[in-house]
Order: structure tokens, then sequence, then C-alpha cells
């Protein structure tokens, strides 16, 4: 217990510090127990790509451009650091060695320099664990790419954003529109970490305020009331559903996976949604399905009315909370028609489905007991059988140094016994995908990833030419 004189004098002296959140706490936990918990994003760059001055490295000049605009995403200089125990929960500090050159990488492609190279390239780079003791954060340019193209991967860790997060995130590192300019950024000196007296009254004050916390929602017990049900609510509905269907596909991971691309037409899937009465997220849902099916009847496990389950991706964040750093996600889980042939039924099926599900406020772990037992069983869990995350992208062209973007990806992690991921980005008109797949658990993830294409391909959505390509 801390003396209450000496509770208000280091209230008094020093404000609330940024903490980890209990949500994020736990995607460190998860990483704890072999399982990576960072997210990729995939640029494609036009030619010539950071050229610089005559005789300059391309990577020397993209340090020049992400240096400038660093002050516009702070989190991309800061650390967690650990206090001692009894202290609180990880704060996040300025790195006191901040080097941009660790970040900001460069790679060149194994010939022929195809798409299938670039893959495999972002593929190895993307499984090695984040250094925590640094930023977590790396940008790596791929050069080498037929067409005098660059790949730009940016991996960045789920605790310093998620997909929201980091779409806007990147959005400040991109070039301003043609009315804006860069202004010169100011000087910056790394904070120093904050003393023990500082996070002892942050920690003291954060305990005085759980009381405070408990008497005001009890206080409200309507809304109590009403949250307590839709908890139920909840609960009732994953009894209802029951376990997903055992399958081959949901084994441990092994760390070694495969990427696939995927492209479609944004506008051509909002016509096919709205025939159908549903969201261009339950057109590539329908897509997915088709995908599994291909996969699983090629493994001979695709029995009668067969319905996987997936794992969907839901911001929870407020309309004016899409630049704040961290996670603000949750779950909605989607039953997939997989022995369903038809794709247009698919589509309409599943659009039934999630607008049901969106009666009710997507899953989030609801606390830190719950969110132990969740890491602590993703190895062997039987809710769902795939992932997937859907994110609105940049609706115009974005540009980077004066290189135009010409494609943008998103591209996630597998993990526990979920050895598929697809990733979804919708970027200027265009709406792309990945698949992620671990490369022992799925070896025939091209199955996958054929599946998908042909679905989107018989929907009249498959967009066959990549921008810039020619």
């Amino acid at each position: 217990m801390c003396a209450r004189g000496f509770i208000v004098r280091l209230m008094v002296r020093s404000g609330p510090l940024d903490r980890l959140s209990p949500q994020d706490a736990s995607n460190l936990r998860v990483e704890e127990r072999g399982q990576p918990m960072h997210v990729a994003a995939l640029l494609i760059l036009g030619r010539g790509a950071f050229a610089g001055a005559p005789g300059r490295a391309r990577v020397e000049a993209l340090h020049d451009i992400v240096g400038r605009r660093l002050h516009l995403a702070p989190r991309l200089r800061q650390v967690l650091y650990r206090p001692p125990p009894g202290l609180g929960a990880p704060v996040w500090v300025d790195d006191q060695r901040f080097d941009l050159g660790w970040h900001v990488r460069e790679r060149t492609v194994p010939e022929p320099g195809d798409e299938t190279a670039l893959l495999r390239a972002c593929a190895e780079l993307h499984q090695v664990p984040l250094d925590p003791s640094r930023p977590l954060w790396q940008m790596w340019l791929l050069t080498g790419l037929a067409g005098d193209r660059s790949g730009l991967l940016i991996r960045l860790h789920h605790v310093v954003a998620d997909g929201v997060a980091a779409i806007a995130m990147l959005g400040a590192l991109s070039d301003p529109g043609p009315a804006e300019t860069v202004p010169d950024p100011p000087p910056w000196t790394p904070a120093p970490n904050p003393r023990h007296t500082a996070l002892a009254a942050d920690q003291c004050r954060r305990l005085a305020h759980l009381p405070r916390g408990l008497s005001r929602r009890l206080s409200h017990p309507a809304t109590l009331v009403a949250r307590l049900g839709v908890s139920a609510r909840q609960a009732g509905q994953l009894i209802r559903e029951g376990r997903a269907p055992r399958l081959s596909l949901n084994v441990p991971v092994t760390g070694r996976s495969r990427l696939f691309l995927i492209r479609a037409d944004l506008e051509r899937a909002r016509a096919v949604a709205h025939a159908h009465g549903g969201t261009v997220n339950d057109v590539i849902l329908a897509a997915v399905a088709g995908g599994a099916r291909r996969l699983l009847r090629s493994r001979g496990e695709l029995p009668p009315g067969l319905i996987l389950k997936a794992s969907v991706a839901v911001s929870v964040r407020e309309p004016a909370d899409q630049r704040a750093v961290g996670n603000r996600a949750g779950v909605m889980i989607v039953p997939l028609p997989a022995a369903e042939p038809d794709p247009r039924r698919r589509v309409a099926t599943i659009a039934a489905a999630t607008a049901a599900r969106k009666k009710l406020p997507p899953y989030q772990p609801g606390g830190r007991l719950a969110q132990r037992w969740m890491t602590g069983v993703m190895s062997h869990q039987r809710l769902v059988n795939l992932l997937l995350s859907n994110l609105p992208g940049p609706p115009a062209p974005l540009s980077l140094g004066g290189t135009a973007v010409l494609e943008m990806f998103q591209s996630g992690v597998v993990q526990g016994n979920l050895t598929l991921s697809v990733g979804v980005l919708s970027y200027a008109g265009q709406l792309n995908l990945s698949v992620v797949a671990d490369d022992a658990a799925v070896p025939d993830a091209a199955t996958f990833a054929t599946g998908i294409s042909d679905t989107l391909g018989e929907l009249g959505i498959l967009a066959t030419n990549p921008p810039g390509a020619s």
C-alpha cells in the first residue's frame, strides 16, 4: 500500500505514462510462446525507385525520405521498457540508440527477379522475429525486380499498430498531396526513461482509479446489465455454433511459410456484393471458401455439407480513433459453406450469416485471465479453421519519394494451429489479396490460392494484369 501523502506528491509530479494495453500484452505473450506477432505490407513500386543523386545508393535516398517524416509517426522511434516488478506494465519510451540504418535496409531479389522470387524473399524476411530491444519495425527495399521495379516490405509488430493504424502510419510516411509540402523535421532528442518514482506514481494512480471505475459502472446498472447481456448472447452464439470441423489444415505451425498474391477489381466486387445483398468482405469470404473447397477436395476432406469457421478481424475503433497506435480489434467468427459448389450461392449464404453476426459486437478478449487462456490453447484450439483480415486502404494512388506505389498488399502470419491466413487490402480501385501458408502443413497451398483466384474469375472480378508489369 502507498502512503496517502506519498501518493499525492507523486501524482502531482508526474503525468500518466504510455503503458502497454492488456490486449497488446497478450500479443507479447503469444510471441513468447514462439508465435510471431508481426504484420507486413508489401508495396510494388514503379521504375527507378529512390534513385537519389548520381552514384548514390537507393537505400540511402530512402533513409532520407523516411527520416524526414518519422516525427509524424513517433511510435517508430520508441521501444518497450519493462519496469521492475511492482511498477506496472511495460511503458513506451524513446529509443536511446535509435539507428535508422538498422530499420531501413536493402536486399536484392535473386534472378530472374519475377514475382515468385520476390515472394520467396518476402517470406524469408517475414519469418524472422523483430528485435524487442529496438523499435518493432523494419522496412526492406527489394531491388532487382523485372522492369526496373522494386518492392518495399514493411514489417510492423502488432503491439505497435493493428491494420487500421498501420495504414494510417504508412500514409504519414508517403508523399503529401500536390498542394502540400513536407516541412523540415523538428530536431529530435530521445527523452530519458521514466524514473522509478514516476513509474510508482503512475501505478498508484491507476490502482487508485480502479475503485472509482467500479463505482461508476455500478452506478449505472442498466448499462452494466446491457453489457452482461451482450456477453451472454455472445457466449450463447459460440455454444450454438459448436466446434470447427477437424481438418488436416489445423496442426501446429512450423515457422516457415509461403506467400501468394491474388488481384481483383474493387468496383466489380462491390457490384457482385450488392447483387447478393452483401458486402465486399462477403464476396472475399465466398472466394476463400472456394479456395478451401478446392484444397480439401484434393485431400479427400470434403464431405457433404462441410462448413468451415473463419476468424475475421474486425476493427472496433471509433471514427475519431483511426490514427491511434496499438490494437483496437475484435473477431467475428463466420461459417464458410465449403461444400457449396456455386460461388454466388456462397456469397448469399455468407452475407446472411454475417448480417446476423453484426447484430452483436465482435468478440474481444475480456481481461488478462481470458487472454492468458487464449494464448495457452492456440496450438490446439477448435474454434476456427483459418484467418482473414480485410482492410480499407488508400482510395487514391500514393507515391513515396516521387516514386509511384503501383500496388499494395497486407500480409499477416500463421500461428497456433491456423496454417492458412488471407489478408485483403483495397488500394486505388484494386482489391488485393495475399495468402500466407505454413510450408510444412500446407505444401499444396498453391491449390488453395488457385481456388480463390478461380472463384473470383467465376464471379467476374478477377484482375489479370498487374499495374506496371509490362
